[in-house]
């Protein structure tokens, strides 16, 4: 498939790049600390539910960085004029698009991944009390994140023609998901609970909070993770009452679901423009 050659021959390119090692040397060091510091006999959920982890390491860091190496995926080639000699090759631009994707999504996990092996062998001569398979799979949701945030940066990268705007946009979409976000949650969470929604609107406002939280990326990835690192991950019978544990699954799945709509509809978005486009 040509959407596997657009992808290799990105990944090759990306991961030769200096930016992998300085990454992977970054994200290592700041988790080794994160797992250095915390309480002796603390949990592996302990670690991951901690705010140097959780909030600073993966969702201030990860998503940014997702963007940075995305941004300038296609338009950058379309500013060159390499991009011509790319589809004179046997690609579509859908192979051009979804091969960015995964071509970069796979050059962001290389770093994160390499990151998460020294903190492993921190916790392995400290007191931690290491869960593996919690540790292997709070990676995976981190690597998900990332590519989250690769596919909306590819996305916006492929429908507009400006470098300045491809690189604006999503960092715009990652500061109200995040640092904005952060600021404005109590308040909006607030105001919301004081209004009065019409009889006839399908939601009440602890809904409508609900909607608005799971629209974010970054909060979508928290609700997933928590639940994993604490063991009730889709384990609804473990969540209190019936209604309880329902309402907590079918926020788990409208959370995933949520990260995997970012991860195509931006791509997508992207591609309607890129096919219009005069190159």
């Amino acid at each position: 498939m040509t959407v596997e050659a657009v992808a290799r021959k990105d990944f090759q390119d990306a991961v030769r790049s200096r930016w992998v090692l300085v990454l992977a040397a970054l994200f290592s060091l700041l988790l080794s600390l994160a797992v250095y510091l915390v309480p002796r006999d603390a949990s592996t959920s302990a670690l991951f539910n901690s705010l140097v982890v959780r909030d600073l390491f993966v969702t201030l860091l990860v998503p940014l960085i997702g963007v940075v190496i995305a941004y300038n995926a296609i338009v950058g080639e379309r500013t060159t004029g390499s991009i011509k000699l790319l589809l004179a090759l046997p690609h579509s631009r859908s192979d051009v698009v979804f091969g960015k994707v995964l071509g970069r999504a796979a050059a962001l996990g290389v770093p994160v991944a390499i990151s998460f092996v020294l903190p492993l062998v921190v916790a392995l001569v400290t007191p931690l009390s290491l869960d593996l398979g919690v540790y292997v799979g709070y990676l995976l949701f981190t690597v998900l994140l990332g590519s989250a945030f690769v596919a909306l940066a590819v996305g916006f990268s492929a429908g507009v023609r400006s470098q300045r705007i491809a690189v604006a946009g999503p960092v715009v979409v990652y500061l109200l998901s995040g640092p904005i976000w952060s600021v404005i949650q109590l308040p909006l969470q607030l105001y919301i609970s004081g209004r009065q929604f019409p009889g006839w609107f399908p939601l009440d406002a602890a809904g409508v909070f609900r909607l608005i939280r799971l629209v974010n990326p970054i909060e979508s990835f928290k609700i997933l993770t928590v639940e994993f690192v604490n063991g009730f991950l889709f384990a609804a019978g473990q969540a209190g009452t019936e209604a309880a544990g329902r309402y907590a699954l079918d926020t788990e799945i409208a959370a995933l679901a949520m990260l995997a709509a970012w991860m195509l509809v931006p791509p997508l978005l992207g591609l309607w423009r890129f096919e219009e486009a005069d190159l």
